[in-house]
Order: C-alpha cells, then structure tokens, then sequence
C-alpha cells in the first residue's frame, strides 16, 4: 500500500467511526471496536476496493449492510 493510499484509508476509517459514533451513541472506543471486529474492515482497508474513496454516509450505509442492518 503505497503512502497516499494508506492515508485514505486512515481518513476513511476516522470518518466511519466518527458517524458510528453519531448515530449510535457509541463512545469512540466501542465505535473502533465494533469496526475493527466486523466483515467490513477487511473491505475498508483494502485499497482495491474503492471504499477508502467514498463520503462517510456510503461507508456507514454499507458498513450496516455488511452486519445484515442496512
């Protein structure tokens, strides 16, 4: 993962956790560990997948669908 890429990944991940935390009222704590245990991290933080690249709301949306929520 070249430098740039690890830097979107990095951002998308703050930006995930930061509307975990907003819509569910999750400390910031839980809302790192309730994405680093799930199906979706492993998507996230691979940059071939693309999703380093989407807005906050594409992440969530489709971090719910990977938990069978969205």
């Amino acid at each position: 993962m070249s430098p740039g890429q690890k830097q979107l990944v990095e951002f998308a991940i703050q930006d995930l956790v930061a509307e975990i935390v907003k819509r569910n009222g999750l400390s910031p704590e839980d809302a790192i560990d309730r994405l680093y245990h799930s199906r979706f991290f492993e998507q996230l933080i691979n940059p071939d997948s693309g999703l380093c690249r989407e807005g906050p709301e594409y992440l969530y949306s489709s971090f719910l669908k990977s938990e069978g929520r969205g």
